[in-house]
């Protein structure tokens, strides 16, 4: 009798110490929001920081976590290229009214040749729950 409250508690002390390991905390990045230029050769083979000609059409992919790949940019000077997904177009560099900017939105997602831009890919890390988003930043409207 004496036996089993002695296992007992052996067994409890041992799922205490077991279940006390210390949690370390991930490292912190300096900046989660900072646009990063992606890989010196991205999907089209431009160099870094080089405005390429894309022509930007919709995806067809609907948002349920951002970002989503809501635009295919396809490289002009590449015919054998691979679409790149694009999660943002950021027209900051050109600065349009908001009616111009929802016309460029609407071409790229309507028109059947699409939106054709030079524009430079940049990541943005951590860009919602579904992790790195593709942005295009436009330089120029072709």
């Amino acid at each position: 009798m004496t036996i089993r409250p002695f296992l007992l508690s052996v067994l409890c002390l041992g799922l205490v110490v077991g279940c006390s390991k210390p949690v370390t905390p991930d490292p912190m990045p300096t900046d989660k929001t900072t646009p990063q230029p992606e890989t010196p050769t991205t999907g089209a083979g431009q160099q870094q920081g080089t405005p390429v000609a894309y022509v930007v059409k919709n995806s067809g992919i609907r948002c349920i976590a951002p970002p989503c790949p809501t635009h295919i940019a396809t490289p002009v000077n590449d015919a054998n290229a691979e679409g790149i997904k694009i999660h943002e177009i950021d027209f900051q560099d050109i600065a349009p009214s908001e009616e111009k900017r929802e016309a460029l939105m609407n071409q790229a997602d309507t028109s059947p040749d699409g939106l054709k831009v030079e524009a430079v890919l940049e990541k943005k890390l951590k860009a919602g729950p579904a992790g790195d988003a593709t942005v295009l930043r436009v330089k120029k409207v072709l």
